[in-house]
């Protein structure tokens, strides 16, 4: 991933394995790694 203005770069690598646990409806459930991960990205490439 590369920032808007071009002055940020970020490489992440993720298991294919999904943490997330599927409701009734076998939609997946959000879990707090996601919450991670997206402010993982945030930090990286907005500051």
């Amino acid at each position: 991933m590369t920032s808007a203005d071009g002055t940020r770069r970020m490489s992440i690598a993720v298991n294919l394995q999904r943490w997330n646990r599927l409701d009734s409806a076998q939609i997946p459930q959000p879990h707090p790694i996601d919450d991670a991960l997206h402010s993982l990205i945030q930090l990286a490439l907005h500051g």
